[in-house]
């Protein structure tokens, strides 16, 4: 698991602190909320909800049933849901409007975005080197906190699309440059349907047929780029991290000042890794995911004929549970942790 056997154990129970939690928020957001729930479980999208205003809105993924329900709850964030687009305002950004296109369906703009999940990164004057920009999200949020450069990496076509746009239509087309590649520990191609819907829990696998995208290493993107000494990773793909950040030699690590890492197994080989490349760590408490998920499709599958077990294993994504979190890494002539 790449964790304690008791952090495994503290990572189900925020597990369901969380689901709790997230039961509460779309007991007050929607209406017929126990059918809905079974919807989302189901993957019944698109889901005709109705909201507590009696509004109806047709979502389409849960990452608009998520957005939904939490932007009730924060006064700078509009969407639509029929466009597929967020818009925000903030403080930090006096006088100007951040839209996302795709933002209803993809992209982590809550969490990301507007709950801080990178503000300990002190990207001022940086560049910042983006693995897994999605639509374009975070790289529009370290343009916005002073990055001087980031150079956005994302391998499904229709994430790069959408992040393009979000990048002109903000007018950051000066400082994001996106680049549709994966990240990998060779260089070399994969195979991708241009066609996939992907989503921010989306892993990078090689498809039948569809479009050839590059894999980059780390060394090969820092050289392309002239990437300066003291830059700043960061990493969220979904898996990747793993083949990156193990198999980068420590000079190539040691090009950044501070790394920040979502992982998605467990963190153990990363952290020592990273300790043995001369960085100190911050590592926040792993969470299970996907776990009623995952047992949701278990007593499905069970009760299911031989039939409907072949349509559900071509037709919807299988879930397994895994153990998130982030990592914290600096290098230790730059160490400022508080």
């Amino acid at each position: 698991m790449n964790i304690s056997i008791i952090e495994a154990l503290m990572a189900h129970f925020r597990y369901w602190v969380n689901f709790l939690k997230m039961l509460v928020i779309l007991n007050k957001t929607y209406e017929y909320f126990f059918k809905l729930l079974i919807q989302i479980l189901r993957c019944e999208f698109p889901i005709d909800s109705v909201l507590k205003n009696k509004n109806h809105l047709l979502l389409g993924s849960f990452n608009a049933v998520f957005l939904v329900a939490h932007s009730q709850r924060i006064p700078n964030i509009k969407y639509d849901v029929k466009m597929d687009i967020v818009t925000i305002t903030s403080s930090e950004f006096p006088y100007k409007e951040i839209k996302f296109h795709g933002g209803v369906n993809n992209g982590d703009i809550i969490y990301g975005f507007l709950d801080g999940d990178y503000a300990k990164l002190p990207v001022r004057e940086k560049t910042v080197i983006d693995i897994g920009a999605n639509i374009g999200d975070t790289p529009i949020y370290f343009t916005l906190h002073g990055a001087n450069r980031v150079i956005g990496i994302e391998p499904y076509p229709k994430n790069y699309e959408l992040a393009i746009k979000n990048v002109l239509t903000n007018e950051f087309s000066d400082k994001i440059m996106m680049i549709l590649a994966g990240c990998s520990s060779k260089m070399g191609q994969i195979i991708i349907d241009p066609e996939y819907e992907s989503n921010i829990e989306s892993q990078l696998k090689n498809s039948t047929s569809g479009e050839s995208i590059p894999l980059l290493t780390l060394e090969d993107i820092l050289k392309k780029y002239n990437v300066e000494n003291g830059s700043i990773l960061k990493m969220d793909c979904e898996g990747c991290e793993y083949d990156v950040i193990l198999h980068s030699s420590d000079e190539i690590l040691k090009r950044f000042s501070h790394i920040q890492i979502e992982y998605h197994s467990g963190y153990k080989n990363l952290k020592e890794k990273l300790e043995r490349c001369g960085f100190k760590i911050k590592v926040s408490p792993p969470v299970a995911t996907d776990v009623i998920n995952t047992i949701f499709q278990f007593f499905q599958n069970y009760f299911n004929t031989k039939e409907d077990k072949e349509i559900n294993s071509t037709s919807k994504r299988r879930h397994k549970i895994k153990y998130c979190g982030f990592i914290y890494a600096v290098r230790e002539d730059k160490v400022n942790f508080k």
